[in-house]
This record gives C-alpha cells, sequence and structure tokens, in this order.
C-alpha cells in the first residue's frame, strides 16, 4: 500500500495592520484566540497539515506586517507562495478598500500566485460592522476567488478558508 505524498505550499495573508491575520493563523494552527493584540514585526512563520480531499497538505504560512512602514522588507517575504488570504476587517472599511494594493504589492513581487481567498474577519463584531456581507462577496467575485465571513475569536469559517485555498492551490487556478 502506497502512502500519499504530502503536498507543500508556503502561503501568505495579507492585509492592513490589526485586521486579524495573526489571530486566523492561530486559531487555524492551534485552535487557540488571544484577545491582546500583538503587532507583527516583519513576519512570522507557521506551519500546519490538513487533509483535503485525503490528501495531505502542508502549509507553510507567512504572515506579513500590515503596517506601512514594513513594506520594505515585505517583498522578499512574497516569494514563492503559492497562494494567498487577502484579509481585512468588517469593522473598517478602508481594510477592504486598501486590498487592490495588497494584491497589487503581492502580485509584483511573486509573479502569481495559484489561489486567491478574500477573508472578511471579525464577523462576530456584528454591531460595529462598516462592510456588507455582499460588498465581500462583490470583490471576491470579481477577482474570482472563493470569499468567507471569519471570526477568529469564534473560530467561524477560519478552517474552511484555508481548505478553500488549498483547493485552489491544487486545482492550479488563477487569479
Amino acid at each position: 500500500m502506497s502512502k500519499t505524498k504530502e503536498l507543500m505550499y508556503k502561503i501568505i495573508l495579507a492585509g492592513d495592520g490589526a485586521v486579524g491575520k495573526t489571530s486566523l493563523i492561530e486559531r487555524f494552527v492551534s485552535g487557540k484566540f488571544e484577545k491582546d493584540y500583538k503587532m507583527t514585526l516583519g513576519t512570522n512563520i507557521f506551519s500546519k497539515v490538513v487533509n483535503v480531499d485525503s490528501v495531505p497538505v502542508k502549509f507553510v504560512i507567512w504572515d506579513l506586517a500590515g503596517q506601512p512602514h514594513f513594506k520594505h522588507v515585505r517583498s522578499g517575504f512574497y516569494l514563492g507562495a503559492a497562494g494567498a488570504l487577502l484579509v481585512y476587517d468588517v469593522t473598517r472599511r478602508s481594510t477592504l478598500e486598501s486590498l487592490n494594493n495588497w494584491r497589487s504589492e503581492m502580485l509584483s513581487n511573486t509573479g502569481n500566485v495559484s489561489a486567491l481567498v478574500v477573508v472578511g474577519n471579525k464577523c462576530d463584531l456584528d454591531d460595529m460592522r462598516e462592510v456588507r456581507v455582499k460588498e465581500g462577496q462583490d470583490y471576491a467575485q470579481n477577482l474570482g476567488a472563493p470569499f468567507f465571513e471569519t471570526s477568529a475569536k469564534d473560530g467561524d469559517n477560519v478552517e474552511s478558508a484555508f481548505v478553500a485555498l488549498a483547493r485552489g492551490i491544487i486545482k492550479g487556478k488563477h487569479p
């Protein structure tokens, strides 16, 4: 009996500072949520294996600092990325509006990625919402990308977003 070969992909999470990229990764990797905000300095690297349609997929996850003053160090961290989660905060409209800049920065530094997933994070803060679900769906649809609203705090749709990214990479979908 032959063992299924584990696939390994470098992925990145891109988006403005404080949209919850690190919290999404920590929820995905460890199942935990830290309520205290810690700014990412440069990049953090995580890994996790998920089974996607009976195929083990190892993600090497690069968490990029979203603050503008880290832009000059981010370019090298994009290299070799197979896919990306473009993350915005549903309570801050400006973070959705800046996703085009993030996508451009990523594509200019990678050439291309196999798959994108658009993620509207912090859906547990519905009373503070500035971005309607439909706006996020429309943005993702324009890119031909899957869309998820997530809550790193509650765990809602976090695993689903990463699994959708793995499926997109495996299928070789281009944004």
